[in-house]
């Protein structure tokens, strides 16, 4: 058992029974302040605002013809503040192209459920049933939910949170209220189009943790890991990748999926290793885990969705299908300011950078985790058209911590020549247009 658990909750009731203010979100903090919240202690100077137009240039990029179908994707969701009445034109673009959207997809990596008192690992990802009318109002329709922490509040807060998710309409796939419900497919279909999309969803761990124990009790779609030894050399290595026999019950999923959805997305929330960041930044699908990307496309999909390296990675076009390897983060209030007030994430996180002669206090999350694309597809006739691009960053200090913003022309040619860089092994053309990237299909 993990004794950092019992840490928080102690330490907040010493400071509420000795009178103690704690910080608040947006506030900020004074010398004498207990525990000064990080999240608001700026170590660089803020941005300056742009004087980009976005609505012109959103409103040239929405621009469709007859019969188009719209299809957007986003990486890792994780957030419990609302975000939506946020009136910077960079912030409300983002919301306008998923709106716009007719399928707009996410990774949601937090739950839904007002079942506080279940909580169990040490990261707070959860907000109450009213929030997902919130995750409704960003435009995200569909979500993965394959992911390490769909069970964070246990099988009853997961069970919470499927419901809670149709209420407000949102389709989800890779966890169910049985194993069965995990592994099945999840249509949407769009208003005045016969074409029907499908969603399959499943994540790859490096251990069988999270493994269904009970095929009938609240289930996630796992594909584990294996570990055979072979001789190189005269030495023996050990070679870690998936489990056979997981990959091809996601293949016969994809079969049967087939005869049901025109446009089969299947979404991999991979981790092939802890984010511990003595494996530094993890932006390369190692070699092993690109075959159940593949053998999906192999086996029918039509788009492959990656999140879960918290890092963008390389996209390839694989017999003529798209696998965007890792999509990295979009919303990321990770680290909760207002509920773990006193910053204890920062001394005990393994995922944090810790640079030499740099305090707790300033350290911030490396640049890469805070970047990432909304990808923004045109599907017409049941083909794909169009692979667009958008850059973003996430705000790792502040008021707005955790928060997506667009970005200057700047900033989007760094972060487009990045994923160019990262996609060049698989013969993948990334068309710089300005301020977002198009594939050469």
């Amino acid at each position: 058992m993990n004794p950092i658990r019992f840490v928080l909750p102690s330490l907040l009731t010493a400071l509420v029974s000795s009178g103690a203010s704690l910080p608040v979100q947006g506030q900020s903090p004074s010398k004498d302040a207990p525990n000064p919240s990080v999240y608001n202690r700026r170590v660089r100077p803020q941005e300056p605002a742009s004087n980009i137009d976005w609505n012109a240039r959103i409103t040239a990029l929405l621009k469709e013809e007859p019969g188009d179908i719209i299809l957007t994707a986003v990486g890792d969701m994780i957030f419990n503040e609302k975000i939506t009445h946020l009136a910077a034109p960079e912030r409300q673009g983002i919301f306008r192209i998923l709106q716009e959207a007719d399928v707009a997809y996410g990774n949601l990596e937090f739950s839904i459920n007002d079942r506080p008192e279940l909580q169990r690992p040490f990261y707070n990802f959860r907000a109450g049933k009213e929030f997902a009318w919130e995750v409704a109002r960003t435009g995200i329709n569909l979500v993965s939910m394959a992911n390490n922490h769909a069970l964070d509040f246990g099988p009853e807060g997961l069970r919470e949170c499927l419901r809670n998710l149709d209420l407000v309409n949102i389709d989800h796939a890779g966890a169910g209220n049985t194993l069965a419900e995990a592994h099945a497919l999840v249509t949407h279909e769009v208003q005045g189009q016969t074409t029907k999309f499908g969603l399959l969803s499943y994540m790859r761990y490096w251990t069988a943790k999270y493994r269904s124990k009970d095929p009938g009790a609240p289930s996630l779609a796992t594909i584990d890991p294996a570990v055979i030894l072979v001789a190189r050399d005269g030495k023996v290595e050990a070679v870690e990748g998936p489990l056979e026999s997981d990959v091809k019950a996601m293949e016969d999923d994809i079969l049967l999926a087939r005869r049901r959805a025109e446009v089969l997305m299947v979404s991999l929330h991979n981790h092939d290793v802890s984010h511990n960041r003595t494996f530094g930044i993890q932006d390369k699908t190692p070699p092993n885990d690109e075959i159940m990307f593949r053998r999906a496309v192999d086996m029918g999909a039509d788009l492959v969705l990656g999140t879960g390296p918290h890092v963008l990675r390389g996209i390839e076009i694989y017999k003529g299908k798209p696998i965007f390897y890792s999509l990295s983060d979009f919303i990321y209030q990770y680290r909760t300011p207002d509920r773990i007030p006193v910053d204890l994430i920062h001394q005990r996180d393994l995922e944090m950078a810790r640079p030499t002669n740099v305090s707790v206090w300033d350290r911030r999350d490396s640049p890469e985790v805070m970047e990432g694309v909304l990808v923004r597809m045109t599907v017409n006739k049941g083909k794909l058209r169009k692979i667009q691009l958008i850059p973003i960053t996430i705000d790792d200090e502040g008021p707005l911590y955790g928060v997506p913003r667009l970005v200057n022309d700047t900033r989007a040619k760094g972060t487009l020549e990045r994923l160019q860089r990262l996609s060049s092994p698989y013969g993948t053309r990334i068309v710089n247009k300005g301020w977002y990237g198009e594939i050469e299909l």
